[in-house]
């Protein structure tokens, strides 16, 4: 695939500004999304001399890969801004590293965060506010994106994450289990299935077929838990935690009624705990319920499948999610040409996220979300609807990719899932848990912007 083809991008709105760097990066972004050229003097002269940004980040699986090709495309097209690049250790090791960085005066100009990490990050204090009057000259703005994605990104009315992406749980189907069973439709893609009974009949009917247990799903890890029990119970229209994220807010009986349906893929051996789940459907499973990059692996294994966010079983679509963002750790006196060089990076990525959405993730940047290219990725376009019903992490120091929510309340939920303890006193534990958790303090302190 090639990016000629962005001919549909809208232009950058830029004005006339001092901000000469920003209105350059704006005018060369839009030529190479338009297919034209841009001679590499230009770009050097917009960039101007001697502006190095460093640039952290945590992709050390697959994506990394796409991640390095975008980071050398944009040099490239920026020859006088010289970006150094670090790839971290993956999880929470990345983000106390971070923190500390942010704390100690060290923080590197760039680095991405999850999501669900920002709002324990101390914003205000171990992340600056991105300055969105600059994003805007470079042809960023709010509109650009689903509005709760950016919202969730502000805090006390400043942006302090540009979303680069989401990432959600996903529901991977084999077509050559799904096929026979009768539950694909004439394009070949998964029919709907709507509530709890017509699912486990497209499991049952998928077991005939293959004869092993129709689902990959890994009731024993308690990230994993934690993922389902959040896109199902935001189909209840249950709330975890209060919207600012102080209180608790779990209703009981919808939180037993996902446990219990949880508890019963295991009991009536629909999901067999402790699969690999690449190895579980590279022979032969039916369906995988877990994050969209596993996508890089099964389309490696040469396997004919698609994939769509989760099946609304319990009333309202939804479907786990979460989000990379682009932040600014905190540096003390962030200003002039180095901050202009960071915007024009962060701003460069989303608008060039096409080769991000080749490694599997949603691109939060609605342009390329609505691109004719994104549209012919398959399946990535077919789960992009994944977007407009994400059902995010609470809003809380303790939330977010590899953090105490998941350890601590998803061994609960594993252990309901398993059949250990029912669901009520699973729920419980969990309320238990969530309380103990609400009432001790962020290690990463507090942000000044709350």
């Amino acid at each position: 695939m090639t990016h000629a083809s962005l001919r549909s991008l809208p232009p950058p709105l830029g004005r006339p500004s001092r901000r000469g760097l920003l209105r350059g990066a704006a005018g060369l972004g839009a030529a190479v999304a338009l297919g034209g050229s841009a001679a590499c003097g230009s770009a050097a002269s917009l960039a101007g001399g001697d502006r190095r940004i460093q640039f952290w980040n945590l992709f050390s699986g697959g994506d990394g890969a796409n991640m390095r090709g975008m980071l050398d495309r944009f040099r490239a097209e920026f020859p006088g801004i010289e970006v150094e690049d670090t790839t971290l250790a993956w999880g929470d090791r990345y983000y106390t590293k971070l923190a500390m960085a942010g704390a100690g005066g060290r923080a590197p100009d760039v680095g991405i965060l999850h999501l669900g990490r920002l709002a324990g990050f101390a914003p205000g204090r171990l992340l600056d506010p991105i300055d969105t009057g600059l994003l805007a000259e470079a042809g960023v703005r709010r509109e650009d994106f689903n509005a709760t994605l950016w919202d969730r990104a502000t805090i006390g009315g400043e942006l302090y994450g540009l979303p680069l992406d989401i990432h959600p749980s996903t529901m991977f189907y084999n077509r050559a289990a799904c096929e026979p069973a009768g539950l694909l439709d004439a394009e070949g893609r998964l029919t709907e299935l709507n509530g709890t009974e017509q699912f486990l009949d497209a499991l049952d009917a998928v077991r005939e077929v293959i004869g092993q247990s129709p689902l990959g799903w890994n009731a024993l890890m308690p990230g994993e838990c934690w993922w389902t029990f959040v896109g199902l119970y935001a189909q209840t229209g249950g709330s975890i935690l209060s919207e600012d994220g102080t209180e608790l807010a779990l209703d009981d009986d919808r939180a037993e009624e996902v446990l219990a349906f949880m508890a019963r893929l295991v009991a009536d051996e629909y999901a067999i705990p402790g699969q690999d789940l690449v190895g579980y459907f590279v022979n032969g499973g039916g369906f995988v319920l877990f994050g969209n990059w596993l996508l890089v692996d099964f389309r490696t294994a040469g396997l004919d499948f698609g994939a769509r966010p989760y099946p609304t079983l319990f009333g309202t679509p939804a479907t786990q999610a979460e989000s990379h963002i682009l932040v600014l750790p905190h540096q003390e006196g962030r200003s002039g040409a180095a901050d202009e060089a960071a915007h024009t990076l962060i701003a460069w990525l989303v608008r060039n996220s096409l080769s991000w959405a080749e490694a599997s993730h949603v691109p939060a940047y609605l342009p390329i979300l609505e691109h004719p290219d994104y549209l012919a990725m398959e399946p990535q376009s077919e789960y992009r609807g994944a977007m407009d019903i994400a059902a995010f992490d609470p809003p809380a120091w303790f939330c977010g990719t590899s953090s105490r929510v998941q350890a601590d309340v998803g061994v609960h939920l594993s252990a309901a899932a398993m059949g250990s303890v029912t669901p009520a006193e699973a729920v419980r534990d969990i309320r238990a848990t969530l309380r103990s958790l609400l009432d001790t303090r962020n290690p990463f302190g507090e942000g000044t912007a709350s």
